[in-house]
């Protein structure tokens, strides 16, 4: 065991969801964990906390939801660390730095050659096999279970080893397998998500079943179904429950929904049920343009659309073109963020632009890509850390499940603070 200590500090995601960026330091060389953005009430961004580009030894990506990547091109100024992550996972990437860029390029730390630089960057991993990164630090990523391409990240170093759960889930689902930890070596400290660890989700069958009868129902009575979706995990899996019923019901698709589709197809191994996806790409009409944008949410079926809180995208757009018919539906299927017009929709009944109440039906489904407090305590009693570390969630929420941690388990746990740097 090496006698110089290896540091952690939380650069985000402490007692918040998301902005997730971890710091790990060992003989001043630094492996970054992650580096996301939140957003604030007013929807402008805010960056992770950063280091200096110059003592990063590399970045690993867990995966390509904003929260977790938004910062990353920062570190590309002007230096060019390898950067680590699955193939799917920095396909969809580029797109999500894109958006971003296109909507909130004014207030950005970086442009699109900074983008450019990281994606020349990258190193492509496959799961189980270890990368070695700089002179100190050894990477091994596991399947996550969050979405197509997620990894929990393994790393070894000054003979300790650290794992990263990044967003995890242990649950099957349509479009996913379980988190995987068969074969792990042991582990010092266990760096985890706990967003759902004061909540225990519903069934998953029970859900999909509550949204099929739902469909169905609107439907029925000559209704337009929109269902906002986040355009990578949740937009397919709506798509295959719908396609695995076989409705007989029209189903349009909008959004980067689409390019997402099309990527989780092009990489197959990384899909528990990749036949199903193609069934539902094949029946669905994906919305190439206006000219289909405006016909159909005009006839009764189903309009799957990014984005998922609502806050812009073609959902925003389809939202104003049926929520003043009580006949109409609008079933959100993704977490709605506080401020958020989904939120607002969810806790007032009003268009937030406008004011105007929704007269279309409003319904809330759990559909979550991650674990429950039920399965996060499954995935510590597996993995059997020495020490736990809680990030990504709310306070509140992260201080009732190191406790349920420390009772049911007793292993030691602690919160993250932001910036308090901790020693192994």
């Amino acid at each position: 065991m090496s006698t110089v200590s290896v540091e952690v500090e939380v650069l985000g995601g402490a007692r918040e969801v998301g902005r997730a960026s971890i710091a790990l330091r060992y003989k001043g060389r630094v492996l970054l964990l992650d580096a996301g953005v939140n957003f604030d009430e007013e929807d402008k961004p805010v960056f992770a906390r950063t280091v200096p580009p110059r003592d990063v030894d590399g970045i690993v990506l867990t995966h390509a939801h904003l929260d977790h990547i938004g910062t990353a091109p920062a570190y590309y100024i002007t230096y060019q660390p390898p950067i680590i992550a699955t193939k799917p996972t920095f396909e969809m990437a580029r797109l999500m730095w894109e958006d971003f860029l296109k909507l909130n390029g004014y207030y950005s730390m970086y442009e699109d050659a900074e983008v450019k630089r990281l994606m020349e960057a990258a190193v492509y991993a496959r799961y189980y096999s270890p990368i070695r990164v700089g002179d100190e630090f050894s990477v091994t990523l596991y399947p996550a279970g969050h979405i197509p391409g997620s990894a929990m990240v393994y790393v070894e170093v000054g003979g300790r080893r650290i794992l990263y759960t990044g967003d995890v889930n242990t649950i099957y689902t349509k479009l996913m397998e379980p988190a995987r930890v068969d074969g792990m070596p042991p582990v010092d400290l266990m760096i985890m998500e706990a967003t759902y660890g004061a909540s225990t989700h519903p069934p998953r069958k029970i859900v999909e079943e509550r949204l099929v009868a739902i469909v169905e129902e609107v439907v029925d009575r000559g209704g337009t179904v929109l269902i906002p979706a986040f355009s990578i995990s949740r937009g397919q899996e709506v798509m295959m429950i719908l396609a695995e019923r076989d409705l007989g019901i029209d189903v349009a698709v909008d959004g980067m929904v689409r390019q997402v589709t099309d990527i989780f197809l092009e990489n197959p191994s990384y899909i528990r049920n990749v036949e199903l996806l193609a069934k539902a790409r094949e029946e669905f009409l994906f919305v190439q343009g206006w000219q289909d944008r405006r016909k159909v949410w005009k006839r009764p079926g189903v309009i799957i659309a990014s984005a998922g809180m609502l806050k812009g995208g073609p959902s925003l757009y389809y939202l104003k073109k049926i929520m003043g018919n009580p006949k109409n539906a609008v079933v959100m299927v993704s977490f709605q963020a506080p401020g958020t017009p989904g939120r607002k929709i969810l806790e007032e009944g009003l268009f937030h632009e406008t004011g105007e109440p929704i007269r279309a039906r409003v319904e809330w489904l759990d559909l979550s890509s991650h674990a429950d407090r039920r399965g996060l305590l499954e995935l510590v009693a597996r993995i059997k850390p020495a020490k736990v570390l809680i990030v990504h969630s709310d306070g509140t929420v992260a201080d009732s499940f190191a406790q349920l941690v420390r009772d049911k388990l007793g292993v030691d746990v602690e919160v993250a603070e932001e910036g308090r740097k901790y020693t192994l």
